[in-house]
């Protein structure tokens, strides 16, 4: 008798991540909200306990809201070539097209005390979205979109601060805050070769170098902002990793590196490094870098494992320095990064800081784009393994609605009981969504758009 067989027996392929990236895509347009022009989406279904009251959280962010949504949508279209989600990308960008967020936002922000940068960021601000825009004009080509890019940047200019201190926007200097914009104008710069946003970016970083601080084992580390003031940690401590952190301070460097060409922001990023080494954990093979330090009492023995927090960000200045240097050194950062993070358990094991948020951020789909990358960037196969186990636990953890599939997950660590199922690209299904389509673009060889920690 021949036995029948059942999903469970079968290996997943390219054709199973792609139907659940499909049936994540159905399950968000069942959430759309049609506004006067464009639409947005319901950043959770109504009944859930989802914050709302969170910066990270807007209606048109790339973290939550139509912008990182259309941004998947975006990339569904770049694997699958089929219009409707194209269109649903257009939608996304109509609606924020619609409703610019000028000077007035930036300054009615800078009357708080303390001044919140994210706010402005990358990720939940209007940089957020000129980051979408942008990607959608070099898909599509149409003007409006590059207009629509250079206004934020613009914008993003006049709203700088220049005081006796020097140029700022808030006063979060991370990379979240200030830095990620300072990035966003090196970004435009790249296209563009107007000074303006070179000009700019220097004097925003030399503002940001003030707050270098000679490390305990030597190197430097940068005050970024005050832990205590947001509830994140005790008086004098800082962030160690990319998001909050020195590393990316250094990723800022080597920015301002390949755009200046200028040796001394590379010494920047270099003494970021030598500080990162002092308290990194580990061996010559694998090492992770802790999750905060305080420069009298040393480092915090807890460890992110995602993007924001873990080695998968702080590797991301190691793999720019080592494109725009070739050298060596910075390739085995990357190398004994990866390999602590694996040694750490990721991606089965859930830990501390490596728990069941289902976020790009700080969960299994950064871990899936991060390997996905890797395989794309160096080609080794064991990298490739890695990117098809995480996507096998993300398919795993899916969800089968009635309009598609969903992924619930407790975004914050601290209240773990909060379960959600989010829709937006940096917490919830657009963003798994979205690195299961990285991994089939990184074995078919597409090029898709990347988001703001990949693009440079």
């Amino acid at each position: 008798m021949k036995l029948k067989t059942t999903n469970l027996l079968k290996k997943n392929t390219l054709d199973d991540y792609l139907n659940a990236a499909i049936g994540a895509a159905r399950w968000i347009q069942s959430l759309e909200v049609k506004e006067k022009v464009g639409k947005t989406w319901k950043i959770f279904p109504d009944g859930q306990n989802g914050y709302k009251d969170n910066p990270f959280v807007g209606k048109t962010s790339f973290y939550a809201g139509s912008a990182g949504i259309g941004f998947f949508f975006l990339r569904l279209y770049q694997v699958t070539s089929d219009e409707q989600w194209l269109d649903e990308a257009k939608a996304a960008a109509e609606y924020i097209l619609a409703n610019p967020r000028g000077l007035e936002f930036y300054h009615k922000v800078q009357k708080q005390n303390p001044v919140n940068g994210w706010s402005f960021s990358y990720k939940v601000g209007p940089i957020s979205e000129g980051q979408f825009v942008y990607a959608l004009y070099r898909e599509t080509n149409e003007n409006r979109y590059y207009e629509f890019a250079i206004r934020t940047a613009n914008t993003f200019v006049e709203a700088a601060i220049e005081d006796e201190n020097g140029l700022h926007w808030s006063d979060f200097r991370d990379i979240v805050g200030d830095a990620g914009g300072i990035v966003y104008l090196l970004q435009v710069y790249k296209d563009t070769r107007k000074k303006i946003y070179l000009e700019t970016a220097k004097k925003a970083g030399a503002y940001i170098e003030k707050f270098g601080r000679p490390a305990k084992n030597g190197g430097t580390y940068y005050d970024l902002y005050d832990l205590e003031s947001v509830g994140e940690g005790e008086k004098g401590a800082v962030h160690v990793n990319f998001s909050h952190g020195s590393a990316g301070t250094a990723y800022l460097w080597a920015a301002l590196y390949e755009a200046t060409k200028d040796k001394r922001y590379l010494k920047l990023a270099d003494d970021v490094i030598e500080y990162l080494e002092g308290i990194a954990v580990g061996d010559k093979t694998s090492v992770l870098f802790p999750y905060q330090d305080h420069p009298e009492k040393g480092p915090l023995d807890k460890f992110y494992l995602g993007m924001c927090g873990g080695p998968i960000g702080a590797s991301l200045p190691f793999k720019k320095l080592y494109e725009l240097t070739h050298d060596e050194k910075y390739l085995q950062w990357v190398k004994r990064l990866y390999t602590g993070l694996v040694k750490a358990g990721v991606p089965e094991i859930k830990s501390w800081g490596y728990w069941g948020s289902k976020c790009i951020c700080c969960g299994g789909p950064g871990a899936l784009e991060y390997f996905a990358t890797l395989y794309k960037n160096y080609g080794d196969a064991q990298y490739l393994k890695l990117a098809h186990r995480s996507a096998d636990v993300l398919l795993g953890e899916s969800f089968e609605e009635e309009t598609g599939l969903s992924w619930y997950g407790a975004w914050d660590r601290v209240n773990p009981s909060r379960i959600v199922s989010y829709t937006g690209f940096y917490i919830g299904a657009a963003g798994v969504a979205g690195s299961l389509l990285k991994l089939i673009a990184a074995e078919k060889h597409i090029q898709i758009a990347e988001f703001f920690e990949y693009y440079l």
